[in-house]
C-alpha cells in the first residue's frame, strides 16, 4: 500500500505542472483563414487586409444553403496588425490564421517595400513558415485574388497553391516560393527574393461571382504569372517567361519543361526535359574579377516532331542534343541578363563565392554590388535525348522513303 501510495504521489506532481491547452478555442468559435491579401489603402498610407475565410458548413455540404464556400472580410490600418485586429468588427468569430495557405500581396505595395509584411507574418505564432507567398500582377488587387473563385477546388487559396505545385512540376517557369524562403534571401547583401507572380485572365468582377463557376468558360479565371525581381525587399521588375524558366534552372528547381527546337531544313522537334541538375562554381582567376561557371545536365524524350529526321541515327541524336544546349543556355543568359540590368544577385552568386573561397571573399567584400553587373558567368549544359516514346522514327518518314 505504501509504495502504491508513492507511486500516486509521483504520477501527481508530473501532471501539476502540466498547463494544458490554456488558450484553446472551441472550433465553433473561429474563423479558419485559407488566405491572406495585402494592398495599400486607395488614396491612404494605411493597408488594407483582406481575409479568405473557410464557410464550413458549405465545405461539409450537410447544411449548406448553396452559397459560396469562402468569405472575404477587409479591414484597414496604420499596420497590418491592427488591420488584423480591425477585422472583428466584421467577424463575429476569433480570426485563425494557422491554416493560412497563401499571402497575395499587391504589386504597388511590393514596389514600396515588403520588409514590414514579411517581418509580421514571420513573427506572428500562427502562420507558418511555409506559407506559400504571390504578388498580384498587371494592376490587381491581392484582394481582388482572394475574392476569386475557381471551378477546381472549393476553396481559391488551395487551388492557387496547388496550381503552383502543378506548373513547376509540368511546364518550370515557377516553383514553390515559401515564407523561409524570402526572409533567407532578404538576409543576402546585393541580392533579393524572387517571388510567383498571380494574376486574372478575364475580369477581375467576374472571377469572384458564383455565377461564373456555372460556365464552362469562365470570363475571369485566377492564373499562375511569371515571377517578380526584387532587390532587398522592393520590387524592381518582372522577369519574362524565357527568363523565369533561365531562373529556374539556374537555382536547380528544374523538373519538367518543354524544349522546342529547329535544326536547319528540318522542321521544329519538341521535346520534353525529364531530369535536370544544376550546380555552380566560382572560380577566383582574379580577385577583383571571379568567374562563375553554371554547369545544367539534362535528360530529354522527344515528344513531336514535324521532321523526317531519323532518330535511330546517333549522329543525328548528338545533332540534336547541340540544339537543345544551345537553347538552354539562351534561356539562363537572359536571366542573368535580367538581373544584372537591375543589379540584383537574384541567384546569390556572392554567397556561394563566400562559401566556396571565404578568404578571396574578404577582400570583395562590400564591393559585390559594383562587380555583378559585370560579373562573367560561362555555362556548361550536356543534355541527353534518352528516348523517343512510342515510336523512333515519325510516320513522315516513311512518306519520304516513297
Amino acid at each position: 500500500m505504501r509504495n502504491r501510495g508513492l507511486l500516486l504521489l509521483a504520477i501527481l506532481c508530473a501532471v501539476l505542472p502540466l498547463s494544458g491547452c490554456w488558450d484553446a478555442e472551441e472550433l465553433n468559435r473561429r474563423a479558419v483563414v485559407s488566405g491572406i491579401g495585402i494592398d495599400r489603402a486607395p488614396g491612404e498610407q494605411e493597408y488594407r487586409v483582406s481575409f479568405q475565410v473557410i464557410i464550413a458548413d458549405e465545405i461539409s455540404g450537410k447544411s449548406g444553403r448553396g452559397a459560396t464556400p469562402t468569405m472575404v472580410y477587409s479591414a484597414q490600418g496604420r499596420s497590418v496588425m491592427e488591420a488584423v485586429r480591425k477585422v472583428s468588427l466584421l467577424v463575429p468569430r476569433l480570426v485563425s490564421t494557422a491554416h493560412t495557405r497563401i499571402v497575395v500581396i499587391s504589386e504597388e505595395l511590393a514596389r514600396q517595400g515588403i520588409s514590414d509584411i514579411v517581418d509580421f507574418l514571420d513573427r506572428d505564432s500562427d502562420i507558418r513558415l511555409t506559407t506559400k507567398i504571390y504578388i498580384a500582377k498587371n494592376g490587381v488587387q491581392a484582394h481582388d485574388i482572394i475574392s476569386g473563385l475557381t471551378p477546381m477546388g472549393k476553396i481559391t487559396a488551395y487551388s492557387i497553391a496547388q496550381k503552383t505545385e502543378m506548373t513547376a512540376q509540368e511546364f518550370g517557369a515557377n516553383y514553390p516560393i515559401e515564407l523561409d524562403d524570402i526572409i533567407r534571401d532578404l538576409l543576402v547583401p546585393d541580392s533579393g527574393p524572387v517571388i510567383n507572380g498571380v494574376d486574372i485572365l478575364g475580369s477581375a468582377k467576374e472571377v469572384g461571382k458564383k455565377s461564373n463557376l456555372e460556365k464552362t468558360d469562365n470570363l475571369g479565371i485566377i492564373r499562375m504569372s511569371n515571377l517578380a525581381l526584387f532587390k532587398g525587399d522592393k520590387l524592381k521588375g518582372w522577369l519574362d517567361e524565357e527568363e523565369s524558366l533561365g531562373l529556374v534552372w539556374i537555382k536547380d528547381k528544374m523538373n519538367k519543361t518543354p524544349i522546342i527546337i529547329a535544326p536547319d531544313g528540318l522542321g521544329e522537334i519538341s521535346l520534353d526535359v525529364r531530369r535536370s541538375k544544376t550546380s555552380i562554381r566560382v572560380i577566383p582567376k582574379d580577385p577583383e574579377h571571379p568567374v562563375v561557371v553554371v554547369k545544367v545536365t539534362a535528360q530529354l524524350s522527344i515528344r513531336e516532331m514535324d521532321s523526317t529526321i531519323d532518330l535511330r541515327d546517333p549522329a543525328a541524336l548528338s545533332a540534336l542534343e547541340v540544339y537543345v544546349n544551345k537553347e538552354i543556355v539562351k534561356k539562363m543568359k537572359s536571366a542573368v541578363s535580367k538581373a544584372q540590368s537591375l543589379n540584383s544577385d537574384i541567384f546569390c552568386f556572392g554567397q556561394k563565392f563566400e562559401r566556396q573561397h571565404p578568404k578571396a571573399w574578404k577582400q570583395l567584400k562590400g564591393k559585390w554590388s559594383d562587380l555583378f553587373p559585370k560579373l562573367e558567368v560561362e555555362y556548361q549544359v550536356d543534355s541527353i535525348v534518352r528516348n523517343s516514346q512510342m515510336r523512333d522514327r515519325s510516320f513522315k518518314y516513311d512518306l519520304k522513303e516513297e
